[in-house]
C-alpha cells in the first residue's frame, strides 16, 4: 500500500489554469472587468510582452554588448524599439541581435494597434445571438445587427 503511485492532480497547481479561473471570477464579480475586458487583456498582453522581452534582451546581451548592463538598458531598448522609436543609442550587434530586434518591433506594434482597437472602438456587451452566433452587440440593441433576431440582453437595471 505504501509504495503505490498516488494519482496526478493534474492542473491543481497549474499557473495557466489558475489565470483561466481568475478570469471567470473577474468576469462574474467585476462589473468594471466585464466593461473593460478587451482593453484590460491588451494591456496586460503589452505589459507581459515588454518585461518578457527585456528579459530576453538583458540575458542574451548584458555579457558581451557595452550599452545593455543592467535591466533599465534592456527596457529602455525594448520600448524604444516597440515603438519603432530607435534612438541608435543602443544597438544588438550581428543577425541574432537584428532578428530580435525586429521581433520585438513586429509584436510591439501589433499589441500596441491591438491596445488602440479596443480602447477606440465603440463597447459592445458579450451576448451570442440564438439564431446566427454573433456574440458583440451594442448594450441597448433589441435585434441581432445580422439577422434580425429578438435579443433579451440582461443589464444591471435603470439608474
Amino acid at each position: 500500500m505504501g509504495d503505490q503511485p498516488k494519482p496526478l492532480a493534474i492542473g491543481k497547481h497549474d499557473p495557466l489554469l489558475r489565470t483561466y479561473h481568475l478570469l471567470e471570477h473577474l468576469r462574474r464579480d467585476s462589473g468594471l472587468f466585464r466593461r473593460n475586458e478587451d482593453a484590460i487583456l491588451a494591456a496586460t498582453n503589452l505589459v507581459v510582452f515588454v518585461f518578457t522581452m527585456t528579459g530576453i534582451v538583458y540575458a542574451t546581451q548584458h555579457d558581451h554588448n557595452p550599452a545593455i548592463q543592467t535591466p533599465v538598458d534592456a527596457l529602455y531598448f525594448t520600448v524604444t524599439s516597440l515603438t519603432t522609436t530607435g534612438y541608435g543609442d543602443i544597438t544588438l550587434p550581428g543577425s541574432s541581435g537584428r532578428l530580435l530586434s525586429v521581433f520585438v518591433m513586429i509584436c510591439g506594434v501589433t499589441l500596441f494597434f491591438r491596445l488602440a482597437q479596443v480602447v477606440f472602438r465603440p463597447y459592445k456587451v458579450r451576448f451570442p445571438c440564438d439564431a446566427c452566433g454573433l456574440q458583440r452587440h451594442e448594450p441597448d440593441a433589441v435585434h441581432c445587427k445580422a439577422c434580425g433576431n429578438l435579443l433579451n440582453i440582461p443589464d444591471e437595471g435603470a439608474d
